[in-house]
């Protein structure tokens, strides 16, 4: 079944083009040659529309471009071998065309041979028709045409791949800021830069290794071919000169290249095992951030002593500027999830991140058949604290609130703050009334505690309201509206008390 146009390689369409159109030009002329009962024309144009108008067909039908156009180049040249044979040499500038074209459909070297085995047989063929004079330099233009052609046909080879290379680089290129775009986690993006060089430079292995947040070692990004004792070896690196390659390189902000590893002071402390992973050479380039900042190291190690060359250097860069972009990519990204989550001042969860883990809370303790209470804590005479002595003073109140809150709780409770000087504690898995109440006493107990604001000694106690999941509600909405109101219940009562939510009251 024959392929759509559309559907075509520019191969298939260019081959499809010329066979169509020489079977066109030469068939008006077969039909000439038929009614002028000329057998030698008959016999050179049959060949030549028999076996181009078959060609086109072979190319229509099958996908088999290679085959086909050293099929054409074959036709060409018998066809104007025949028509040399018994029309005369007045047909030999045809050869001209021919030499040029066989470059393009067959390779280098086959079209090399049969253009010299075409140009020896038509001087066969034709010498005793030319002059001393003509002759000789019909076959230097035949050479000449030939050199010409062959050095273009180098030429655009080495261009094709060339663009070749160049594709397939931007083709990585382009898979792995998609895998960064749709924000990817390191753990995937990272390996697919590495094994993307590894795969340019097939003598080459890789490893990426990332500053941690103090900025004082580097621990492993990825390294998927190195073995694992080496990895080891390696994770954890110390940034600093003279650590290896990566520790100075990290430290330096600058590239460092080990042709010899066994022999560099830098790597003498590890040099055992590099031998041991097989690795000779090594050379790391400094991630460099938007900002200037190290963010971690690539590294390329070699089998063999080597220097790496002049186009290795451009390759690397290039995939390094994309590790750059998906470690400042997911860097941003944990800063805008933790804006979008967390209270900026107090660092504790706000409503948007408490409603998820509630509901995860509620599920686990519909699914369990356990309960959970919701405390809602409101500061007293918070007013006074920000009127008297100012807002930071306020906020130093807020932040030192959050961590005694942190302290009194278990690990898988959750403290979050809605805003102002509103806090809110989820007790999970909690049953008995009087772990619920020893919790909010001691809640109650830490927050009346004196808080040290400009050497002075501040008093701002807590009134705290509780709601009972499923007891008191079994919606988050119900349950913070009857924490409400039992905490405002606490402050009518005189404050600096905890309320249990009662329908009734």
């Amino acid at each position: 079944m024959a392929l759509k146009i559309e559907d075509r390689t520019l191969e298939d369409k260019i081959l499809l083009a010329i066979t169509a159109s020489a079977t066109l030009i030469l068939f008006p002329f077969l039909m000439i040659s038929l009614l002028a009962d000329d057998r030698a024309h008959i016999l050179v144009d049959l060949v030549a529309v028999g076996g181009i108008f078959t060609i086109f067909l072979g190319v229509w039908f099958t996908s088999r471009i290679k085959l086909f156009r050293g099929l054409f180049a074959v036709v060409a040249q018998v066809t104007i071998l025949l028509g040399i044979y018994f029309k005369g040499a007045g047909l030999i500038y045809w050869i001209f065309p021919i030499i040029i074209a066989s470059f393009y459909l067959l390779p280098t070297i086959t079209a090399s041979l049969f253009n010299f085995l075409l140009v020896t047989v038509a001087c066969l063929l034709t010498y005793q028709q030319f002059d001393s004079f003509t002759l000789p330099r019909i076959i230097g233009a035949f050479i000449v045409t030939n050199i010409f052609s062959l050095t273009f046909s180098v030429f655009m080879q080495n261009k094709n791949r060339q663009l070749s290379a160049k594709d397939k680089i931007n083709q990585l290129h382009n898979n792995i800021l998609e895998l960064i775009v749709k924000s990817n986690k390191l753990s995937k993006v990272l390996p697919a830069i590495t094994q993307a060089i590894e795969n340019e430079i097939p003598h080459a292995v890789c490893s990426i290794l990332l500053l941690d947040k103090e900025g004082k070692k580097l621990t492993l990004g990825a390294a998927p071919r190195l073995p694992d004792f080496f990895n080891e070896a390696i994770d954890g690196l110390a940034n600093a000169p003279g650590v290896g390659s990566c520790g100075e390189a990290a430290f330096t902000g600058k590239r460092v290249v080990v042709s010899d590893i066994a022999t560099h002071p830098n790597w003498k402390a590890w040099a055992d095992i590099a031998q041991k992973a097989g690795l000779a050479a090594c050379w790391s380039e400094p991630i460099i951030g938007n900002q200037g900042n190290v963010l971690g190291t690539f590294s390329i190690y070699f089998r063999e002593i080597s220097t790496p060359t002049a186009d290795e250097f451009k390759l690397i860069e290039q995939f390094v500027n994309l590790a750059r972009i998906a470690i400042e990519r997911q860097k941003a990204d944990k800063i805008i999830w933790q804006q979008a989550h967390y209270d900026s001042l107090t660092n504790l969860p706000n409503r948007n991140l408490l409603h998820e883990h509630l509901s995860s809370a509620i599920a686990n303790a519909q699914r369990d058949k356990k309960q959970l209470a919701i405390a809602m804590l409101d500061l007293d005479n918070f007013k006074n604290v920000n009127d008297t002595l100012g807002h930071e003073a306020g906020d130093t109140v807020l932040r030192e609130c959050s961590k005694r809150i942190t302290k009194c709780i278990r690990n898988n409770d959750i403290a979050a703050r809605l805003g102002g000087d509103e806090f809110i504690v989820v007790f999970i898995g909690t049953s008995a009334p009087k772990d619920i109440e020893s919790a909010g006493k001691k809640l109650s107990s830490a927050l009346a505690e004196a808080y040290n604001i400009q050497g002075k000694d501040v008093y701002c106690t807590a009134s705290i309201g509780i709601a009972l999941f499923p007891t008191d509600a079994q919606s988050i909405e119900a349950l913070f509206r009857n924490a409400d109101q039992a905490m405002y219940r606490a402050k009518t009562q005189g404050r600096n008390k905890v309320h249990y939510y009662n329908a009734d009251k």
